[in-house]
C-alpha cells in the first residue's frame, strides 16, 4: 500500500500549486522556494528564456540572507571561455539536468568562473551544483533553474544526491507547462484587448469623436481606480479594487460604445440641427425668391407682394446659419420657424414647394441640442445593440462583468436612465463609476457633435445637480470632483475647460 510521507505530501502541494497559479512572478517564486527546500539547496538562480536570450530572473541564497528579482540578460561572453563549455546552453542544448558535486575539484569542461567570481565577491564558497533545464516534452528549453551548496542534516554541503535531480526535473517539467500555460493565456488576453483596439478603430473610422471619447473614459477610469485605492489605503475610502476588477473597468469602457457601430453615421455626426442640409435650405430659398421675381416681372405677382416675400425670405436667410447652430432656441426663435415652415410657393404648372419641409422644420426646431426625439431615441438604443454585440463574446470568469457593466452605463440609480430603468440596487459600483466618467468626458469633449463643451466646473456642477436628483452616486462624484480638480492638466486642456493655471 503507498504511504503518503510528509515529503511526498509536500511535493504533492508543489505540484498542484504549479498547475493552478495564475502569476508569473508567484509562479517563480513558488519553483525556486519548493526545490531549494525539497534539495536542501542554500542558494538558487532561476534563468527564463526570452526571445533566445536567458535572463537571470532570480537569485536566492540564505546564508548571505539575499533574495534578488533581477530581470537582467545574461551578458553575451559570461559564461565563455575559450575550451570550455558554456554551461546554460549545454543544458539547454542536452536537455538533461547536471550534478556537480564540486565545482572547485570536477566539471572542469565547463566554464565555472562566474560561481568562482560570485564566491569571491561575497565571501561565500559554492561547491555542489545541480543545474536543470526546465521544458515541456517537445518544446524548446524555457527556463533554467541553478541549485547550489546541498546542506545535510549537520549543516555540511554535501553533493545533490541523484534522487534530488530526478524530482526537480520533474516539478521543472511541471514549471514548464504551467509557463505554457500561462504564455497561452497571455496570449488570448492580448488577443482580445487588440480585438477591443479593433472595434475603437472601426469607431473612430465612422466619427472620430466616439474614439477619443471611448479612450478618455478608460483612460479616466483607470485614475480614478488608482485614486480610490490610493484612498483606501488611507482609511477614506471603504472598497479596495483588484487588478481584476481594475482589468475589467478597462475592458467595459473601451467596449462601452460598440454600440455605435450600428448607429447610423449621420446621426452620429449630426453637429448642428440641420445635419449638413443648411446649404440646401438656403439654395431653395433662394431659388423661390428668383422664382417669386420672375413672377412678378411676368405680372402673375404684385410688385408689392413680392417685395414682402422677398424681404421675408431674406432676414429668415440671413438668420438660418444662426439658428442652425446656436445653443439654445427662443420662444422668439420658434414663431419664426413655424411662420416659415406654414408658407410655401407654387410654380405656374401647379407644383407646391414648401418653404420649409416637415423634415427641416422639424429639426430647425429642435429645442436644445442637434437631435429630434427620433434620432435621439436611435443614438440611445446603442446600449441595447452593445448589449446585443458583447452577447455574442465568449467572455471567461476573469471578464465575465464587462457585458454588464457596458450594456448599463447609462442606467440611474433613480430609475430614470436607459434602456431599461434600473435603480440603485442594479447598478455596482464599477458600473457606477462608468456611468460618471461617460458623463464627465461627454460634457467636457470638445469634439462632440451633438452637445457643446462645457469648462471643468461646470461639468462638475452638472454632476453634483445630477447627484442631488438621485441619479448618480454622491461619494464617487465627490471623489471625482477632487480629484479632477488637482489632476495635472496639460495647458491646452486647462485653456479649453477654463482652469485657472
Amino acid at each position: 500500500m503507498l504511504k503518503i510521507t510528509e515529503d511526498v505530501n509536500d511535493i504533492l502541494q508543489l505540484g498542484y500549486k504549479l498547475s493552478t497559479e495564475g502569476f508569473y512572478l508567484k509562479l517563480f517564486d513558488i519553483i525556486m522556494d519548493g526545490c531549494m527546500k525539497y534539495t536542501s539547496a542554500d542558494a538558487g538562480d532561476l534563468y527564463i528564456e526570452s526571445d533566445g536570450v536567458f535572463r537571470h530572473l532570480l537569485s536566492v541564497n540564505k546564508t548571505a540572507g539575499t533574495y534578488v528579482g533581477r530581470g537582467e540578460e545574461v551578458e553575451e561572453g559570461s559564461f565563455v571561455i575559450s575550451g570550455k563549455k558554456d554551461l546554460l546552453n549545454y543544458v539547454a542544448e542536452s536537455r538533461e539536468a547536471l550534478n556537480i558535486p564540486d565545482i572547485y575539484t570536477g566539471g572542469q569542461e565547463f566554464n565555472l568562473l562566474p560561481f568562482r567570481k560570485y564566491d569571491n565577491d561575497h565571501s561565500y564558497h559554492t561547491k555542489s551544483v545541480l543545474v536543470v533545464p526546465m521544458f515541456k516534452p517537445g518544446e524548446k528549453v524555457q527556463g533554467i533553474l541553478v541549485l547550489m551548496n546541498c546542506v545535510d542534516d549537520d549543516g555540511d554541503v554535501i553533493p545533490f544526491p541523484d534522487e534530488y535531480k530526478d524530482v526537480v526535473t520533474s516539478l521543472c517539467s511541471q514549471m514548464a507547462i504551467a509557463l505554457t500555460n500561462l504564455n497561452l493565456i497571455q496570449d488570448l488576453e492580448e488577443l482580445m484587448m487588440s480585438f477591443v483596439d479593433c472595434l475603437t478603430n472601426a469607431i473612430e473610422a465612422r466619427t472620430d469623436y466616439n474614439a477619443n471619447h471611448t479612450r478618455n473614459v478608460a483612460k479616466y477610469c483607470m485614475e480614478m481606480i488608482d485614486d480610490l485605492n490610493a484612498r483606501h489605503t488611507r482609511d477614506e475610502y471603504s472598497i479596495f479594487f483588484t487588478e481584476n476588477d481594475r482589468e475589467q473597468l478597462y475592458m467595459a469602457a473601451m467596449l462601452h460604445d460598440i454600440g455605435k457601430m450600428i448607429t447610423s453615421r449621420q446621426v452620429l455626426n449630426k453637429s448642428t440641427r440641420l445635419g449638413g442640409k443648411e446649404d440646401a435650405v438656403r439654395n431653395k430659398l433662394e431659388k423661390i425668391q428668383l422664382m417669386l421675381k420672375i413672377d412678378c416681372l411676368e405680372g402673375r405677382l404684385s410688385e408689392n407682394k413680392w417685395f414682402m416675400d422677398d424681404l421675408r425670405i431674406s432676414n429668415f436667410i440671413a438668420e438660418l446659419h444662426e439658428l442652425n447652430t446656436k445653443k439654445f432656441l427662443t420662444d422668439v426663435d420658434l414663431r419664426r420657424i413655424a411662420e416659415m415652415a406654414e408658407r410655401s410657393y407654387t410654380t405656374p404648372d401647379g407644383e407646391v414647394i414648401p418653404y420649409l419641409s416637415k423634415e427641416e422644420s422639424e429639426n430647425l426646431s429642435i429645442l436644445k441640442g442637434t437631435l429630434t426625439a427620433d434620432e435621439r431615441q436611435e443614438v440611445q438604443q446603442h446600449v441595447v445593440f452593445t448589449d446585443k454585440l458583447l452577447g455574442e463574446i465568449r467572455f471567461n470568469e476573469k471578464y465575465n462583468r464587462v457585458r454588464m457593466m457596458a450594456a448599463r452605463h447609462h442606467e440611474y440609480l433613480d430609475g430614470s436612465g436607459y434602456p431599461n430603468g434600473l435603480k440603485a440596487e442594479d447598478l455596482d459600483v464599477l458600473t457606477r463609476l462608468l456611468t460618471i466618467v461617460d458623463i464627465f468626458d461627454s460634457l467636457t469633449s470638445s469634439d462632440r457633435p451633438y452637445k457643446g463643451t462645457v469648462t471643468l466646473r461646470k461639468a462638475l456642477d452638472i454632476l453634483k445637480n445630477m447627484v442631488e436628483e438621485g441619479k448618480l452616486d454622491a461619494e464617487l462624484v465627490r471623489i471625482l470632483s477632487e480629484y479632477m480638480l488637482q489632476r495635472n492638466w496639460s495647458e491646452e486642456e486647462r485653456s479649453k475647460l477654463e482652469i485657472d493655471i
